[in-house]
């Protein structure tokens, strides 16, 4: 741990920038671990220069007209792009103005003006703008220049044209050599298949959170623990950009892809127009350890309903079995349970909880002979505790556990003798909440106060952060079960190993992969739940509105 602040710097070209940086920044001005101590301008840059409008300098015709429809059309809440004024959050930091010499495809200060960067004792300098930059000013800080890195260009496009399932984006340390930038934090989030603008900017804001996460994690931790967790990252060589992806596309280019888009965009909304969207359970009741697939039983609940998110607990030979229950009529999830006898004959659900907004995945867990429920509540931004009355049936709300929180799938477990509680969250409300899985702590589920692990979030990748049911021990190994929602919500599920998990530290391993490949009409299935000799999972299906 740092005994004082960190010193910042900041590149940049005006002190105009793009929204998702401006937020960026602005958290890093208000920690408390860092201090902004010194701005850099880029000489060669007008002060009335604007990243938005740089994004599309030099872009064919055809690709701006798109754009600029594609943001109106699909972008909900704010542009990440937006032009923010930092003059004023930035007012009384100190200032210098350098002009970088251009040799090659590469930008060098003079070594009199980074004598003079020297002298205000940086730790991190933070490039924002100045191009590429090489020579002496990659160490003129402590810790060096970072950087924010996307792949492909434009950002967040190729990966909607050529139907990629994931948009990466990462934090990291420049160098010069090729392949030499060291990431120190990188992040998969899912790719929006039917709109570059709305994945731009879910990945922006997503990405927004990475720099004052590091700083705060550099102060708290130290310089070893952080950069030897950097390790993960480089087990392959670092692309730069993606192969046949480092250009905009050209007028005729932009034209077949959008084509090519609009054919996917019309074929989804004909799946929309004459099917719905359904979730059901299936099944097995026996011994056997793995899930026999094939002889999983279906439950498929009527057309103006479906049923996902299966928790399970057993008493007196008899399971309960807890669903969300989705009403279409009224547009969002109630809680509901149903009875399953040891034959497998089952009851149709019955509601136990409904609020005015959407629940769904209802945790529960028995704690001093009692029954506990933590169903999701991401509409209301809490995570709530209720308290069972009479069971199954009559619930009624314990405590808040968290609020002004965009949560999702919060998991609790006692071990160890600690109360953990798991749950995906967006730091960000422009961010989808199925990339990153964050960990906190107490003593006492009831009194205690719930303490954030030190290097949140655990994971930051779609294919494994959200959670998909209870975690469970199995020979003595504690196991948690999660989404992979990279292809599409929920596609899949995986059961991880968890192999250390204390205060300071957290390391599973995917143990079991579980994707919809055994029957061609489930395309996803993401919630996992045993009890007993009984396996429930969901699966997802279209079936025709009408028929």
């Amino acid at each position: 741990m740092n005994s004082k602040k960190l010193r910042l710097g900041i590149l940049v070209d005006s002190y105009l920038m793009p929204a998702w940086i401006y937020c960026s920044i602005e958290r890093v001005f208000n920690s408390n671990h860092v201090e902004l101590s010194l701005i850099i301008f880029n000489e060669n840059k007008s002060l009335l220069y604007e990243n938005r409008k740089n994004l599309k300098k030099g872009r064919s015709i055809v690709y701006r007209v798109f754009n600029e429809i594609d943001e109106r059309i699909f972008i909900k809440g704010k542009n990440a792009l937006e032009s923010i004024n930092a003059e004023k959050l930035l007012s009384g930091v100190p200032a210098i103005k350098v002009k970088p010499i251009k040799k090659g495809n590469a930008n060098f200060i003079e070594a009199a003006k980074i004598d003079e960067i020297r002298e205000y004792g940086l730790d991190i300098l933070l490039k924002i703008g100045f191009d590429t930059l090489s020579g002496e000013i990659l160490t003129a800080a402590k810790y060096g220049v970072w950087a924010y890195h996307f792949e492909g260009d434009p950002l967040g496009f190729w990966e909607v044209i050529q139907a990629q399932p994931e948009t990466k984006s990462d934090l990291r340390i420049l160098n010069e050599e090729v392949n030499g930038d060291r990431i120190i934090y990188s992040s998969s989030s899912f790719t929006y298949p039917f709109s570059p603008a709305r994945n731009r900017n879910c990945s922006l804001w997503l990405s927004s959170s990475f720099l004052p996460r590091k700083i705060d994690q550099l102060y708290l931790l130290g310089e070893n623990i952080l950069f030897e967790e950097t390790k993960n990252y480089h087990k392959e060589p670092v692309p730069r950009v993606k192969k046949g992806s480092d250009s905009s596309p050209s007028n005729f280019l932009s034209l077949w892809l959008i084509v090519r888009l609009s054919i996917r965009i019309v074929r989804e909304m004909f799946f929309r127009v004459f099917y719905l969207d359904s979730w059901f359970l299936m099944f097995y009741l026996g011994s056997n350890e793995s899930i026999p697939f094939k002889e999983l039983k279906k439950i498929v609940p009527p057309k103006d309903r479906f049923w996902a998110d299966p928790h399970i607990t057993r008493i007196n030979g008899t399971y309960y079995i807890f669903i969300e229950e989705f009403l279409r009529g009224k547009n969002k999830g109630v809680i509901s349970v149903m009875e399953m006898d040891e034959l497998g004959n089952w009851k149709p659900p019955v509601k136990v909880l409904e609020k005015e907004y959407h629940l769904s995945y209802p945790f529960i867990f028995e704690w001093n002979d009692k029954f506990y429920m933590v169903p999701e509540s991401r509409a209301n931004k809490t995570i709530d505790l209720y308290e069972c009355d009479e069971f199954p049936y009559k619930w009624s709300f314990k405590q808040c556990l968290m609020e002004n929180v965009s949560a999702v799938d919060t998991t609790l477990a006692y071990y160890s003798n600690k109360w953990w509680l798991f749950t995906a969250m967006s730091e960000n409300e422009a961010a989808a909440p199925n990339v990153e899985l964050f960990l906190f702590y107490t003593d006492d589920l009831f009194r205690g106060e719930w303490k954030e692990y030190p290097r949140n979030p655990i994971i930051s990748d779609v294919k494994s952060a959200r959670p998909a049911g209870s975690l469970f021990i199995k020979e003595g190994k504690l196991f948690r079960p999660s989404q992979d929602c990279s292809k599409m919500y929920g596609f899949g599920f995986d059961l991880n190993e968890i192999e250390v998990l204390s205060e300071t530290e957290y390391c599973e391993r995917k143990t079991l992969s579980v994707r919809p490949n055994w029957d061609k009409k489930i395309l996803a299935t993401h919630t996992f739940a045993k009890c007993g000799k009984l396996t429930v999972i969901d699966g997802f299906t279209r079936i025709l509105k009408f028929g």
